[in-house]
């Protein structure tokens, strides 16, 4: 069924525009440098734009409108390779067909935004292309939410009524939950809730240790038996983010997290996976998949590349009445886009050992390992990950060095973002249009770069 006005003049016009604006979009192929009578306009729009938000940017970065792949122009001309997607959220990269197609879409549609009162198709037929890609889980019902924090409120609130009055929920150190009032709870650095009043009850357990593989679950496991100890069963959940984006990509093995679910299941605690980040970039769709972790999961929450966000549960969780609700389910481009996303992923080879993630991961740290043995050895002590998730350390991986590198790396026409602390990492959330010479070229300013900021 056509969603929106259709008629042929439409039609035709649809399919020319599409085409226009595909073909000026692929003329940005190439990182270059700023146009010198554009600097100072660049300059001026990001010093107006830091008094109307009270704070700067880390970044002299505002966006044109303009890129394609892993490319994106900035309004001073400059062209960079865009290597953080806003923090994950533009897998498929820039001005990708599927995007522009579905921005299309949404003008023929009579609204902006799809709400929860009177639903429209774009949520209906999304919805059941996610569900059906958890269908070997136990989770029957998926509820959109606008941010990956509301999201992540929505697992919590469903769990509380659940298991009222076990209201305490278990989380992990170094994970990131989100900046709700709630979520700035469950997230564990303390630095991101400064002068907050604690709303909810959040005991921090460790999280797999790299440094010590053999004693991760021991470790784990013990934290787990002395909350019990301490506090009585009081839990209405353990939430995991499998992939610690916060933390540099630490993540577990299928073992560790599989004898955590089950020390969850023993003592009726639910199991709530946070996949805002992690969705669609690791070697499966969902990263609990590749843990193997479908007979566990109860709620699993998601965002970012959705370009919306979202709550997945069980018939046996599935709320009262009343208890979740809200405005929107999200922009009609913005729902257009997450179902095209979602189809192209499941039809195309992007998943398992020989999909494009897979090799996307095995390039880069065949990359990082030449390099790090080679020109930069002793500068680069550490790079790792999983799919399209990456990190690595330079020099003493201490925040201001690292801050220092970031800085001239996108001098040098590369994008990208920190994460953790002692040691803090570079982070890269790749687009899965980079090609081979894209690689190539990634590794030169790399290369470049740590020589000129590690001593």
């Amino acid at each position: 069924m056509a969603i929106g006005v259709q008629s042929p003049d439409i039609n035709e016009h649809f399919n020319k525009l599409f085409t226009a604006i595909l073909l000026e979009q692929q003329k940005f192929d190439k990182i270059k440098p700023a146009d010198e009578d554009k600097k100072e306009i660049l300059a001026q729009k990001l010093k107006e734009y830091e008094g109307l938000k009270g704070r700067g940017f880390f970044y002299p970065f505002m966006a044109s409108g303009r890129g394609h792949g892993p490319f994106v122009e900035m309004i001073d001309g400059s062209v960079k390779f865009d290597l953080i997607n806003a923090i994950g959220v533009n897998l498929l990269g820039h001005s990708h067909p599927l995007y522009i197609k579905a921005n299309l879409e949404a003008a023929t549609s009579d609204t902006m935004m799809c709400g929860n009162l009177l639903s429209y198709q774009e949520p209906y037929e999304l919805s059941k292309l996610l569900l059906d890609a958890v269908k070997e889980s136990r989770m029957k019902h998926f509820w959109f939410s606008c941010s990956g924090s509301f999201s992540n409120d929505t697992a919590l609130k469903i769990l509380w009524q659940k298991k009222a009055p076990n209201y305490r929920l278990i989380a992990f150190q170094k994970s990131f939950a989100g900046r709700s009032v709630a979520m700035q709870d469950v997230t564990y650095n303390q630095s991101y809730r400064e002068g907050m009043p604690q709303t909810i009850q959040v005991d921090h357990v460790p999280h797999y240790n790299y440094r010590n593989p053999d004693r991760a679950i021991e470790e784990t496991i013990s934290a787990l038996d002395k909350l019990i100890e301490t506090n009585g069963n009081v839990y209405c959940g353990l939430t995991i983010e499998l992939i610690q984006g916060e933390a540099g990509f630490i993540f577990g093995t299928k073992e560790y997290y599989k004898a955590i679910c089950e020390w969850a299941k023993k003592h009726g605690i639910y199991i709530w996976i946070d996949e805002v980040q992690s969705f669609t970039r690791t070697h499966q769709m969902f990263a609990y998949q590749m843990f193997d972790l479908d007979q566990y999961v109860d709620i699993v929450t998601i965002g970012k590349v959705l370009q919306g966000a979202g709550t997945f549960y069980t018939e046996e969780l599935n709320p009262k009445p009343g208890l979740i609700a809200g405005t929107f389910n999200g922009s009609i481009a913005s729902l257009n886009a997450g179902k095209a996303t979602v189809r192209y992923l499941k039809e195309g080879n992007f998943y398992g050992e020989k999909g494009r993630i897979k090799e996307l991961e095995t390039k880069f740290k065949a990359k990082f390992k030449s390099l790090s043995e080679g020109s930069c050895k002793g500068k680069i002590p550490y790079y790792g990950g999983v799919g399209t998730m990456l990190s690595f350390e330079v020099g003493d991986a201490s925040v201001d060095l690292t801050n220092k590198f970031m800085k001239k790396l996108f001098e040098n026409g590369i994008i990208t973002f920190s994460a953790g602390k002692e040691p803090t990492r570079v982070r890269f959330l790749l687009p899965l249009p980079l090609l081979d010479e894209h690689i190539d070229e990634i590794f030169s300013i790399l290369e470049k770069t740590v020589l000129e900021i590690v001593n």
